[in-house]
This record gives structure tokens, C-alpha cells and sequence, in this order.
């Protein structure tokens, strides 16, 4: 059974508005903002100029999957901490969360999820927007490239994913249990943004990493969220 508790606790620090910002301090690289590649590249060349760094401190709304898991495979690299101390949403909660040697989650910090990879397909409407200031026949041509590109790019991202939770035998289901009909309906009715899990949750979908610092799972004013319990 899935018990789930919808709590709003009202927090100035939890917005997708974070500044972007990569940078070192001491011993600890600091990654503010959207996961983009541009960022990624900066955290890079910093860890190559820098052997003393060990710790990651990170807070993000997340940004495209593939950047994602690069910078998760970057952290996995350097055998780098994790610490969450104010919002990890999306693609941060999908790759970077699990990554961290160990990820320490602080009380807090916001930590959330919405979908997997392959709940991130391009809708038909998406395309028709793409292509609807050309006319036919290159209209319904262009549109058949798009969708075949769109729809290639997900299935090589999902299958990249599946890769790396059986890498750190995590559970896949911990991307798309919220994604369940009951969940779903949940969600929209409470304007959820996506859904959070408790600490007895996390380890039984396999996320044995993690350091709760008095961390609890918990939705916000702005950003709400299901609070997922138990999965069973």
C-alpha cells in the first residue's frame, strides 16, 4: 500500500529561480541552478585543476536528462559527496541523489521527483507547434523527422537511465511510482508539482546512500508535493 500525506509548510528557499553558479570553496564544489551542459563543463575543468575536491554541494531544479547523468557519472568519477541542504528537483533527485559517496540530505532541503526519461516524450502537440508555419507537403515531411528524432532521443535516454539504476541496483519504480493512475489523480488534485519520498520509502526502493541529517520528507506552499510513506 502507497499512504501518502500532502503537508504545505511555507519555505522562502525552494523555486526553480536558483542562480546559476558553479564554483569551489576549500575543499567543496558548489553547483547552483540548472543542470546544463555549460555548467557541467565548468564543474569538469575545475575538478581537473583541483585534486583536493571531495565534496559536492548541490541545489537545482534539474534541466535536461542527459546533462543529468552526466553529471552524475562526473560525480561517480571523482568519488565525490553529495549534500543537499535546499532543493534538488527532477533530474537532481533522478541521478545526482544517488551518485554521492554517501549523499547527505539536510534537514531542510527539498528533495523531489516526476518522472522517468521516457515520461519526458514530446507530445504530437509539441511537434505541431514545431512545424505549423510551414506548409504541406514539407509541413507533414518535417513533422515525421521530428517525431522519429524526439522519439529517438527519449528511448536512447531511457535505456542510458535503466543502465545506471542497475549500475547502482537502485530500483527504476523510484522514478515512476508517482506516475500511477491513484498518484496521478492525487497530484493534480492537490497541484502537486510531483512527489517526495520518506527515508523507509527511499531504502526499500533500493536508495542505500544516503545520510538523512533529521531530514523528513515534506511539500512546501509554493512547490507542493505527494508525500510518498510507504511502497509496498
Amino acid at each position: 500500500m502507497i499512504k501518502l500525506v500532502l503537508i504545505y509548510i511555507s519555505l522562502l528557499c525552494c523555486s526553480f529561480s536558483t542562480s546559476a553558479l558553479v564554483l569551489v570553496k576549500k575543499n567543496t564544489l558548489y553547483y547552483s541552478g540548472q543542470i546544463t551542459e555549460v555548467q557541467n563543463n565548468k564543474a569538469s575543468e575545475l575538478l581537473k585543476s583541483n585534486s583536493s575536491i571531495n565534496a559536492l554541494t548541490i541545489t537545482s531544479g534539474g534541466g535536461n536528462i542527459d546533462f543529468g547523468m552526466d553529471l552524475a557519472d562526473l560525480i561517480a568519477a571523482h568519488k565525490l559527496s553529495v549534500s543537499i541542504k535546499d532543493f534538488c528537483f527532477s533530474s537532481c533527485a533522478n541521478y545526482i541523489l544517488l551518485v554521492g559517496q554517501p549523499t547527505t540530505i539536510e534537514k531542510n532541503a527539498i528533495v523531489g521527483w516526476h518522472g522517468d526519461a521516457a515520461s519526458a516524450k514530446w507530445l504530437d502537440s509539441d511537434i505541431d507547434t514545431m512545424v505549423k508555419n510551414l506548409d504541406e507537403p514539407k509541413k507533414s515531411k518535417k513533422w515525421q523527422v521530428l517525431r522519429a528524432h524526439y522519439d529517438q532521443v527519449i528511448a536512447k535516454a531511457s535505456k542510458r537511465e535503466r543502465a545506471m539504476y542497475k549500475r547502482f541496483n537502485v530500483n527504476h519504480d523510484l522514478l515512476t511510482v508517482g506516475l500511477e493512475p491513484s498518484l496521478r489523480k492525487a497530484a493534480i488534485k492537490k497541484h502537486a508539482r510531483g512527489w517526495t519520498y520518506s527515508p523507509k520509502a527511499l531504502a526499500s526502493l533500493g536508495v542505500k546512500n544516503i545520510i538523512f541529517n533529521q531530514w523528513q520528507p515534506r511539500s512546501v506552499k509554493h512547490f507542493p508535493l505527494l508525500i510518498i510513506k510507504d511502497v509496498n
